[in-house]
């Protein structure tokens, strides 16, 4: 993913989840310290999402982890992409069923990645 792409995916998932929490752009960005101009932006992808922020959006929203906010799906199914030399499937599998099938035939794999397949299990 290039960086763009990653702060367009954190944009739409705080839109997603601030939607899903009933809240408007002028109620979160009061509650985080910024201006609403500021959180739109954000959310279009077109402003950079300080750190601090991202942990008191998901603060905000009541949300288990930060991490509820990063677009770590995608960034694993290009990880698995980049590190297979099996011959998968290009469409029809997603990043989890890759890296499973991946570990499963002894494929290139991150250490990382191994773990969260296995923690999903």
């Amino acid at each position: 993913m290039t960086p763009d792409e990653i702060y367009e995916a954190v944009g739409k998932n705080i839109r997603r989840l601030r939607e899903k929490d009933h809240q408007t752009q002028a109620q979160l960005a009061a509650q985080i310290g910024i201006s609403r101009a500021s959180l739109a932006n954000i959310e279009a992808g077109r402003q950079k999402v300080l750190l601090h922020h991202i942990f008191a959006i998901a603060e905000t929203l009541s949300l288990d982890s930060p991490i509820s906010l990063l677009p770590v799906e995608k960034l694993h199914a290009d990880q698995a992409e980049e590190s297979s030399d099996l011959p998968l499937p290009e469409k029809g599998l997603t990043a989890k069923q890759r890296l499973e099938v991946m570990r499963l035939m002894g494929g290139p794999q991150k250490e990382e990645n191994k773990n969260e397949v296995l923690e999903d299990e």
